[in-house]
Order: C-alpha cells, then structure tokens, then sequence
C-alpha cells in the first residue's frame, strides 16, 4: 500500500501490526514503518506495549506444552493499561492472555463418559448395541437403564445408529432440547449460541424444546432448536451433513462465524475474526477436515482478508 495507516496512535500500531506479519510486506512498507516509530515517542510506546501483549501470548502457547497448569501471563499494570480505542486485535490479545490457556486445557465436556480431541473422531460402542460416532471436539455423557437409554451430547457433534428397541426409548439431550427415538440413524450438532440442528439419515425421530410439542422428523429430513424453541422441517442435504465423517466440512451459503466456528474444532489454538460485520460474510466451500490452516488460507484469498498466525496457537482474518 503507497500510504501508511490512520486514525489514532494506538490504531496505527495495530494497522503496522497486521502490515509487517502480512507476507507480502515489502521494503517500502518496512521503511515507511520506521518513519513512523521515529516520528513520535508515543508512536514507540504504542508500538512497544503491543509487542508485549504479543510476546505474552506466545508465552501462553508455549506454556501450554510445558504444563498441564493453565497458565496466565500478567502485563506490568502501570506500563500497560487496558486502552478502549485499541482495535479489535489488540483486545482479543489482550482478552486471549488471560483465558485461552485455560480454555484449551479445559475443554468442554473434560468430564465427559467419552469426549474427542481437536481434529479427532472417535465411534463409541454402546452397551445396548448403539453405536455413536464422535465429531472433533464433542463430548456425550450416557445413561443406561433397564427402562430407558440415555445419552447427552455436551460439546461438538455426534452420529447416532440406535438399536431397536421398542421397550426402551433412546433419548438424545443437546442444548435446549431432546431427540427420542426407537431404533434410526442420525446426526445432532451444537452450533452457535447452543443451536442445536439434527439431521435424519434413518427412519424418523421426534424433536422437542423450549417446552414445545415433539416434531417428528423423518429420513432426508433436518430440524434445528434452540432456547426459543424448533424451527421448522425442512429437507436436509444427507451428504453435507455427514461429510465430517469422510474428513470433509461441506458449507453452502453460510455465514463465515459460523465456518470458523467449525474449524476451531478441528484446528489446534484459536482462531479470531478481527473487524466489524465480516462474520456475516456468506461461504460456500467444501474443505479438507485434516487441512484447516489450508481452509483459512482459502477463506482469507477469496474474502480478500488478511491471515495473521502467532506460532501455531493463535491465527485471525483481518479486514484490510
């Protein structure tokens, strides 16, 4: 870019930011940028405390692997004070040095009778002859009984093939709501905000939230609830909603907060969207499950977004 970047002095740090990580930073923005530092002292200062929160945050990474603590990097408070008019970046630094260590030694469902990894798939044999395969980071706890068969799904995603039997219900608990069945196949997914979508690949299901009446659902059919209650049938593309299960992630028209969403269950670290409505930006894509960095990379090329990574913990699209 011929010009260097605006607004206030804190901006601009993060705005040199982005443009020095950026590959394609050439010398003239490099030679540009130390015009810039030059040009103030509270250009240095800015610039100084946002390689701080960084370095912190590698520190972050690298502690993860040295320890099965959590481990929080605190700043000098007087030398680093929280400022409101750091662009959304240097906040999610800022936020991601106090909590994403936590949040990945501790993910949901760590708890959990059977949970999966990030990036792992794992099927569960159950006691009465069901069989639940495990999306990347999902977690069911499961209940079995003489009188009924229970399971709940905590986190992530899950492909239920139920064994009939007509004496004893199968009931699926996600989010909001329950899936009751007798003998069928099909997949619960918990999104964002706890939606909740299930798909039916077999026979039919009986769907019921937020205190409504059951919906019954049938093969090649999709439902989806939440604290609000239950959408209504529509019919379901039955090989995008079981594409995870070939190392596929199949996406047609959907908001990009809801892609990465999706990818962070299977990419190690976190991944942020940096920069006002771009979460609403629309994608249709099919991408490898085992190459999510690739999948960013092709999100970031076509959405003409920028893609910082910090080590391989931390990766953002940034709007440029």
């Amino acid at each position: 870019m011929d010009t260097g970047p605006t607004g206030t002095i804190d901006d601009e740090a993060v705005a040199w930011f982005v443009r020095l990580r950026d590959e394609e930073a050439s010398e003239a923005d490099r030679a540009a940028f130390a015009a810039w530092l030059e040009a103030s002292p509270a250009h240095e200062q800015a610039w100084r405390e946002l390689e701080a929160i960084w370095g912190a945050l590698d520190q972050v990474a690298a502690s993860k692997s040295a320890t099965a603590t959590p481990t929080v990097v605190a700043l000098d408070a007087a030398r680093h004070r929280p400022r409101s008019s750091w662009r959304p970046m240097a906040a999610a630094a800022m936020v991601l040095l106090a909590v994403t260590a936590a949040w990945r030694l501790s993910p949901a469902g760590l708890l959990s009778d059977h949970r999966t990894g990030i990036g792992e798939r794992r099927i569960i044999a159950l006691a009465d002859g069901s069989r639940v395969e495990l999306g990347p980071a999902s977690a069911i706890d499961v209940e079995l009984t003489g009188t009924r068969r229970s399971v709940r799904l905590v986190a992530g995603e899950a492909f239920f093939t139920v064994a009939r039997d007509t004496a004893r219900p199968f009931v699926v608990s996600a989010g909001q709501g329950e899936i009751a069945v007798l003998g069928t196949a099909f997949d619960v997914k918990i999104g964002q905000g706890e939606a909740v979508s299930v798909v039916v690949t077999e026979s039919k299901v009986a769907v019921s939230a937020a205190g409504s009446q059951a919906v019954g659902v049938i093969a090649g059919q999709e439902i989806s609830y939440d604290r609000n209650g239950v959408s209504a049938v529509r019919p379901a593309d039955l090989d995008a909603a079981q594409a995870w299960r070939q190392d596929q992630l199949v996406f047609h028209d959907a908001p990009l907060d809801a892609v990465l969403s999706e990818l962070r269950r299977y990419r190690g670290g976190t991944i942020q969207l940096l920069g006002g409505e771009l979460g609403k930006r629309r994608i249709t894509a099919v991408f490898d499950a085992r190459r999510p960095d690739a999948a960013l990379e092709t999100i970031a090329r076509n959405l003409d977004l920028r893609l910082l990574r910090a080590s391989d913990y931390f990766a953002a699209l940034v709007a440029w």
